[in-house]
Formats: C-alpha cells, sequence, structure tokens
C-alpha cells in the first residue's frame, strides 16, 4: 500500500517527538490516523485519474457497492448505477483534469471517517490542426463531502458523496450535455 509522503512525515513526527499534531480542533492521534488519512488521500486521487483516463471501472476502488451519491444531478443508490452513468456520458469524447485538493479528513473511527475536500474539474478543447494545446477550457469549482468506510481487507471506500458546485466558469458549450452546468444540490 502507498502512504503519501505527509502521511508518512505526520506519522514519524507524532512517533518520534511524542508531540499530537493539531488540525482545526482534530487531533491525529496515532501512526494509524495518519496512515488512515493517507490512505483516504489516495483513494480521492484514484477518483479523478479514473474519470481523466476514462477507466470508471476503476472506480470499484473509489466507492463501495452501495455508494449513495449525486454526481450531475443524477441521484445514484449503487456504485453499479454511477458506473453506468459515467459510462453514459460524453466523457469519452472530452480531455478532462480533475483535481481534488485541501483535504481534510475528519471523525476517524476504527470503521468510518468523513472528510472535505475542495476540487476543480476542467473541461478543454480539442486541439486544433497547426495547435500546440487547447485555447479553450470550462472550468468547476466543487466541493466534496465524504463519508468513509473501511473494509474487511482494510481499504478506506466512499460510502457517501455529497457535490456542492459552487462556479462554473469558461466555455460551457466544451461540456457534454449529461454534465451540469451549475449545480448546489447534496445527497
Amino acid at each position: 500500500m502507498y502512504i503519501s509522503l505527509a502521511a508518512s512525515a505526520l506519522a514519524l513526527f507524532s512517533l518520534a517527538s511524542g508531540q499530537l499534531a493539531n488540525y482545526g480542533g482534530f487531533t491525529a492521534s496515532s501512526p494509524t490516523d495518519a496512515m488512515t488519512i493517507g490512505s483516504i488521500h489516495n483513494v480521492l486521487a484514484l477518483f479523478n485519474l479514473a474519470l481523466d483516463s476514462k477507466n470508471f471501472e476503476a472506480l470499484r476502488d473509489v466507492y463501495t457497492a452501495d455508494v449513495k451519491a449525486r454526481v450531475a444531478r443524477v441521484p445514484t443508490n449503487d456504485l453499479d448505477s454511477l458506473i453506468k452513468f459515467y459510462n453514459g456520458t460524453a466523457l469519452g469524447d472530452v480531455v478532462t483534469q480533475h483535481t481534488a485538493h485541501t483535504i481534510f479528513v475528519y471523525d476517524l473511527q476504527r470503521e468510518s471517517a468523513k472528510s472535505i475536500s475542495y476540487a476543480n474539474a476542467l473541461y478543454f478543447s480539442k486541439v486544433q490542426e497547426g495547435q500546440i494545446f487547447a485555447r479553450d477550457v470550462d472550468s468547476f469549482y466543487e466541493r466534496y463531502d465524504d463519508v468513509w468506510q473501511r473494509q474487511k481487507d482494510g481499504r478506506w471506500l466512499i460510502k457517501e458523496r455529497s457535490i456542492n458546485i459552487y462556479a462554473q466558469v469558461g466555455n460551457s458549450s466544451l461540456v457534454p450535455p449529461t454534465q451540469p452546468t451549475f449545480n448546489t444540490s447534496k445527497v
């Protein structure tokens, strides 16, 4: 299992100094907490990579089978419905770049955790003949509120996801019709 550098550093600092790292009221009280946080960060990265590579089957390593999520105003009640949704979008025809940042993991329990992360989704125009790179982009500014569940094999997967899209900026004609133009709904 790959653990992020930040999580490793936090675990080593906690062990070496005997001190606890405090994050705005949340305290990572053990190296186990730091490893959990690192694992959750990696799953969030996998979500972005799965969307950008159009490998929607990889979402099986992101969500539980019974995930409750709302994506593009479409509520889903299980993972197969969510994958079917992504396969049915025109994302395969559009170059995208999804990123997650400002990831805050809290309410760590033995079998569950919660996280808040901010994200950006970028949709790029196709590169025209004679161009070196895309000339147009549409950007979404989002927040994900996730509830995580630890699996029997030790992996952490998203059980519930609420998405709040704060803004859309750019050329909205780049976004497939099945994608949102603006959405403030939560699951």
